[in-house]
């Protein structure tokens, strides 16, 4: 193999080790070597965003050379450490004119189109789909959601991270070609093969085992408390293609990023996370919390858009959740007059029917009958969860009383995964027949559709995951007939389907450095169709699905060890 003539240092060596393990794979073995290349190499630090080499040569280790000796000349004045290196080559090739493929990304869920792209039949302007999405060259027009490449983003990306490249002339464009590719990434001394599926490009390909499991949730848990402020409150979330943050708050999803937090604690104990949650509990209960009635009942107040405040239901059961959890987890009853608290609010928001009163002004006057339907499951969840260290019937009762109006009014059509776990809560104290049925049709309909959802939709593992428990429980109390039509091994594969696929919402290090800041969003999770946003909620319900599919897991094999 030929390299550049330059002394090696430890930059150097980092191709070396490079080569060396690329050479080992199945997929180089397996390629034809004396054919024309086109290899990317991206470099990796840690607070910017990665910087990209190309070159396309007759054959694989030219174009190697090439790149070594590009890679070589740029970090002799690099002044960043060098994190990571990440090799992709260019696999089938696919050409479209300008109008073809404008109708293509206009067709394709934003940033979901997944392949990369030459502008033209100039292959120094050839870009892999990391660069592509985490740049945002592909946007849709405000008012005719038609597709377009922004020149603006894509000429400031080549002039800050493409090194002695020109910026592109659009006039020159004609045709845009797309591709795939394979590739490696390795870092610190880790080394990854990574997928090169249609949906899955780009990520290592490890399996989905406890180590990985463990990683995924204890990163995300840790994004959460590096964001957790000294005062208790978090930074909400930033869009991460340019680092910028989302500067409303929301009360609700600052006391369900707890609960998701106190799940993890469940899990991997550590004295960072149990600050970071008493933190965040400390702030909701003395900045967030206004109290009725001689401390009757209480309410979290939530700041709206304009500036005014209002009471959900949403963000009492969440409030309400957080501090049962905490209380179970931890073995105390620190919160309970403030859960009680919380839990009268909601019970004042109940009508007559079981149904409940969604939004109150201040004045506890009705602002909205109806604003989303999960502030519902939410509601009758927590008091639950509340019946579980407080067995006072006014609790269940409510409950009850709610799960009818549910029933009759059919929300198992929702397929709302809150719901799914106040049934599977309810049914330990009520194993009834019409609380196993609607649990049952809270999925069956919607299984084909979850297991074949492009988007990563984390809260679907979340109802999967409520509904395998149910199942389970159904075939110890004698309610096994009414799983007759359910297919209970396409549950089975639509949860391990999910779960895995959900790791394309994770910012595993070799996606988050083509972003601006990748420190910042490193180990988070997020929503690629909104602008790769990392929100509180966002790592939350990925954090509630995976602790919830760990202990399956670890169940599972302990279920399996013990029938050896």
């Amino acid at each position: 193999m030929t390299t550049s003539s330059a002394p090696m240092d430890v930059k150097n060596s980092y191709m070396e080790k490079m080569y060396e393990k690329i050479s080992q794979s199945s997929i180089f073995q397996d390629r034809q070597k004396d054919t024309k290349t086109t290899l990317f190499l991206s470099v990796g630090s840690k607070n910017s965003r990665a910087i990209v080499f190309v070159s396309t040569q007759r054959n694989f280790d030219q174009a190697w050379a090439d790149l070594s000796q590009q890679f070589s000349h740029f970090s002799s004045t690099f002044d960043k450490k060098i994190k990571s290196l990440k090799i992709d080559w260019m696999e089938e090739e696919t050409t479209h004119s300008v109008a073809q493929f404008i109708n293509l990304i206009t067709k394709t869920k934003k940033n979901y189109y997944r392949k990369g792209i030459i502008l033209g039949n100039d292959y120094n302007y050839a870009f892999l789909e990391q660069e592509v999405n985490g740049n945002a060259f592909i946007q849709k027009g405000e008012k005719n959601n038609r597709g377009y490449l922004n020149a603006k983003n894509i000429n400031h990306y080549i002039k800050n991270h493409r090194p002695n490249q020109s910026m592109v002339d659009f006039t020159k464009v004609h045709v845009i070609k797309s591709f795939s590719t394979s590739g490696f990434y390795y870092s610190e001394g880790n080394f990854y093969t990574l997928k090169n599926n249609e949906l899955d490009n780009g990520r290592r390909d490890t399996p989905l085992n406890n180590d990985e499991l463990k990683y995924l949730i204890t990163s995300g848990a840790n994004f959460l408390i590096d964001n957790n402020r000294s005062d208790g409150k978090f930074n909400y979330g930033y869009f991460s293609c340019f680092d910028k943050p989302i500067k409303f708050y929301n009360m609700l999803r600052h006391a369900s990023t707890l609960y998701s937090m106190i799940e993890v604690y469940e899990l991997f104990p550590s004295n960072d996370l149990q600050k970071a949650i008493e933190k965040g509990i400390d702030f909701l209960l003395t900045q967030g919390i206004q109290t009725y009635n001689h401390n009757e009942k209480s309410y979290v107040i939530d700041q709206t858009s304009k500036g005014s405040h209002e009471y959900k239901l949403g963000a009492n059961a969440t409030a309400l959740l957080a501090l049962t959890k905490y209380m179970s987890v931890f073995n105390n009853s620190v919160h309970l007059e403030n859960a009680r608290r919380l839990a009268r609010g909601i019970l004042y928001m109940q009508l007559e029917d079981g149904a409940f009163t969604h939004v109150l002004f201040p004045s506890l006057e009705t602002k909205e009958d109806f604003r989303i339907v999960y502030y519902d499951g939410e509601a009758a969840f927590a008091l639950m969860r509340l019946y579980q260290l407080d067995n006072q019937d006014i609790w269940i009762h409510a409950v009850e009383k709610a799960m009818d109006y549910f029933i009759e009014n059919k929300y198992w059509k929702h397929h709302d995964h809150w719901l799914g776990y106040c049934v599977n809560e309810l049914t330990t104290y009520r194993p009834l027949r019409k609380y196993y049925e609607f649990g049952i049709l809270n999925i069956k309909n919607k299984l084909d559709f979850i297991y074949h959802r492009q988007t990563t939709y984390p809260t679907f593992l979340e109802l999967l995951l409520s509904v395998y428990s149910l199942v389970e429980k159904m075939r110890t109390e004698d309610c096994e007939e009414l799983l007759d039509g359910f297919d209970q091994y396409f549950l089975h594969e639509t949860i391990q389907k999910r779960a895995e696929y959900q790791r394309n919402g994770f910012f595993y290090p070799e996606l988050s450095m083509y972003f601006k800041n990748p420190a910042r969003i490193n180990g988070s999770f997020f929503i690629r169709h909104h602008s790769f946003r990392s929100r509180i909620d966002d790592v939350e319900h990925y954090l509630s699905g995976y602790c919830r599919y760990y202990k399956l897991l670890n169940q599972q094999l302990e279920t399996n060890a013990k029938k050896l």
